[in-house]
């Protein structure tokens, strides 16, 4: 009977303490009077009676403000009906009773709070608190604190806290009411490793975007920069007001339109802005901005821009803008620009611009500019421009320049310079006035062809028209040009200066052939008769030591005199090739065979 007794007892207090534990702290019964008392009294008052304790924001509970209650018996619940009239929210946790004011529709509410350092409990500012699935984010003050306001859309969600040089940690919160939370971060360790520095994450440094993003967007990206969301389309006014606010920086948008400038992480579709657009990221498809756009990723698809395209990493595409654009990768496409243009690495396909066009690694494709084309590495296809190429290495291709044509390297090819043209090594065709080159393989015709390697020749010679003559010889054995002047002393004066090519055919170490062709003009100490004299002139030459060399040979003349010529009354001209075995030629012309023989130095 005894055993029987004790576990009745045992068998009722289990069911006494389950029908405690059953009630909460909202269904507990209190009593309360107060005539004009403060609100805070009157919860201090109630919550001793039912043995918990209330927590609310100070901030939205006017804790002051004075109450007149009296009821007897009545459930906490009914109770704070009644001094609240239901523009409050009652939530339990564990022993206290969470007071939450209603908002409107009750579709926002408030997070705020302190974030610190875990190990030291120093407050942090510009630590970037956000949530992901919402875009909003913000930064915390210099007293570390913080404040969101977020949509009820979720029971629960999870806000970031992320700080440069601080591990990412998150906070989930139940949904629906204004709450403070406090968040410590831990600084990280990390492990120095090599990393590759590309053009994205140098974006907030470029000076444009520089001016128009904000120290806090800055902030933000430094902080988050690991996170990235993708969304259908942004529409912005100014970076970081528009759609996806602070955040316009961490999302990739299939469609973008900002109506003064827009900053995004991406865009992998169409970006429209009527001044400029900042990409933090890459870029795909199209990108117009009626200014300036800058791109600190990769691009591929369409760059237009009213004044400038700036790529920070490689183009793949067309890059249209009306005054500059620079891609600082690789070029593969087409960049057409009003003014200058540049590559700051490879370029393949074809750069065409109103001044100047500037690669500084290779080139495969074409370079056309007004002005000026510089490439710094190898270069193969064509440069066309008004004034000048410039070629740092070797090049497989076509110069052609209103002026000149520089090749550092070895040019395989056609130089034609109205002016002149350099290559460290020729092996194609050199055209223009002037051409110098350290060694040619190929050609090089002008009126002065300089090889610092090749043939070069003083010759100091007598012919039979004019007794006097020097000549300098430049270029190759296989083909050299020739700059000559000389004079006549005594009963018929005349003064020559000629231009002619040779080529050089050898026997052997000491014998060899050459075989020339020049035009001369001869004056007679009159402007108004000057004759031309052309000659073919092959001579045997005999080397007598190692820079010393006599020539002579037969020679084929022909005079040429001009057609305004008039004979001065009562002076007698030199008649050329009358001494020798001659013919007529056409009205005033004469044929005739002469002789040259001389002496070659160098």
């Amino acid at each position: 009977m005894l055993l029987s007794k004790s576990l009745l007892i045992l068998f009722l207090g289990c069911l006494l303490s389950m029908s405690v534990a059953a009630q909460t702290l909202l269904n507990k019964t209190v009593s309360v009077e107060a005539k004009q008392r403060p609100l805070s009294e009157v919860l201090t008052s109630i919550s001793k009676q039912g043995g918990f304790y209330f927590s609310y924001l100070t901030t939205v509970l006017p804790q002051d403000s004075l109450i007149t209650i009296s009821v007897k018996n009545k459930s906490v619940k009914q109770v704070l009906d009644i001094i609240f009239a239901g523009d409050y929210l009652y939530k339990e946790s564990g022993n206290y009773i969470i007071l939450l004011r209603k908002t409107a529709g009750q579709n926002y509410y408030l997070v705020s709070g302190i974030v610190t350092d875990r190990k030291t409990g120093q407050r942090l500012p510009n630590a970037s608190v956000y949530e992901r699935q919402q875009l909003i984010s913000t930064l915390t003050n210099n007293d570390g604190y913080f404040r969101l306001r977020l949509r009820d859309k979720n029971p629960t969600v999870a806000i970031s806290v992320s700080k440069d040089l601080y591990a990412d940690t998150s906070v989930l919160l139940t949904t629906g009411y204004d709450q403070e939370v406090a968040v410590s971060i831990s600084p990280a360790t990390y492990q120095l490793k090599t990393v590759d520095i590309t053009g994205h994450t140098q974006i907030e440094k470029n000076w444009f975007a520089s001016v128009f993003l904000s120290s806090r967007q800055k902030l933000t990206s430094l902080n988050i920069g690991g996170f990235f969301a993708d969304k259908p389309y942004q529409v912005s006014l100014t970076p970081g007001l528009g759609s996806h606010g602070r955040m316009s920086g961490q999302v990739v948008n299939k469609f973008s339109f900002n109506l003064v400038g827009g900053y995004a992480a991406g865009v992998d579709g169409l970006e429209l802005g009527t001044v400029f657009n900042i990409v933090k990221n890459d870029m795909q498809h199209v990108q117009v901005a009626g200014f300036i756009n800058v791109v600190g990723g990769k691009t591929n698809g369409v760059q237009l821009a009213g004044f400038h395209n700036n790529v920070l990493d490689s183009m793949k595409g067309l890059q249209v803008a009306g005054f500059s654009n620079i891609t600082e990768g690789n070029m593969k496409g087409a960049q057409i620009t009003g003014a200058i243009g540049q590559v700051y690495r490879n370029m393949n396909g074809a750069q065409i611009q109103g001044l100047a066009g500037f690669t500084r690694g290779n080139t495969a494709g074409w370079q056309v500019s007004g002005v000026l084309n510089y490439n710094g590495g190898k270069m193969e296809g064509l440069q066309l421009s008004g004034i000048a190429n410039y070629n740092r290495q070797d090049a497989n291709g076509v110069q052609l320049a209103g002026v000149g044509n520089i090749n550092r390297g070895t040019m395989k090819g056609v130089q034609l310079g109205a002016i002149f043209n350099y290559a460290r090594q020729m092996d194609g065709v050199q055209i223009g006035l002037v051409n110098i080159a350290d060694t040619v393989t190929g050609y090089s015709i002008g009126i002065i062809n300089i090889v610092r390697r090749g043939y070069k020749k003083v010759a100091v010679f007598s012919t039979d028209a004019v007794p006097y003559n020097i000549a300098w010889k430049a270029g190759r054995s296989e083909l050299y040009s020739i700059i000559m002047g000389g004079f006549s002393a005594g009963t018929h004066d005349r003064w020559s200066l000629g231009y002619g090519v040779g080529k050089v055919i050898p026997f052997n170490k000491v014998f060899s052939l050459a075989a020339e062709a020049t035009a001369q003009n001869i004056y007679e100490g009159s402007w108004s008769y000057s004759t031309q004299v052309l000659r073919l002139q092959p001579s045997l030459n005999v080397k007598l030591a190692k820079h010393i060399s006599l020539f002579a040979g037969p020679a084929f003349a022909v005079s040429v005199p001009q057609a305004e010529n008039k004979i001065t009354p009562g002076r007698h001209y030199f008649e050329f090739g009358a001494q020798y075995p001659s013919f007529n030629i056409g009205d005033g012309g004469k044929g005739w065979l002469g002789w040259q023989a001389g002496i070659s130095l160098l």
